[in-house]
């Protein structure tokens, strides 16, 4: 360990310096990873305990990196912007922001459902 580099930091340096897979828990990644029900945890520790349970390792970093862009740039928190999302019809809170049940777009109805198993 060094003094003053946290768990975040350190995965970050990990698989981007090294090529070592980590998963970088910070604000966009809990918050996504919970409206995504990978992990109801808000401990970021914990979290991705979860979070590495369910994707390969050799996805981590580059996972950890498009998921925090995809918070930043879509999935606010405050006000996600659902309608515009690609990642809609995966979404399982999507309902929740937008209040109807998401809809494949006319034209689109043969493209295939693929939420989760209840």
């Amino acid at each position: 360990t060094l003094p003053g580099v946290g768990r975040k930091t350190a995965n970050v340096v990990l698989g981007n310096a090294f090529e070592t897979p980590g998963i970088t828990v910070d604000t966009h990644m809990g918050r996504l990873a919970r409206r995504w029900a990978w992990t109801r945890e808000t401990d970021p520790v914990k979290a991705e305990m979860d979070i590495a349970k369910l994707l390969p390792e050799e996805t981590w970093t580059i996972t950890c990196h498009r998921v925090i862009e995809h918070g930043r740039r879509v999935c606010h928190s405050q006000r996600p912007e659902c309608i515009s999302c690609p990642l809609a019809d995966l979404c399982p809170s999507y309902e929740l922001f937008v209040g109807v049940p998401f809809e494949h777009p006319q034209g689109h109805e043969d493209t295939p459902d693929l939420q989760p198993a209840a």
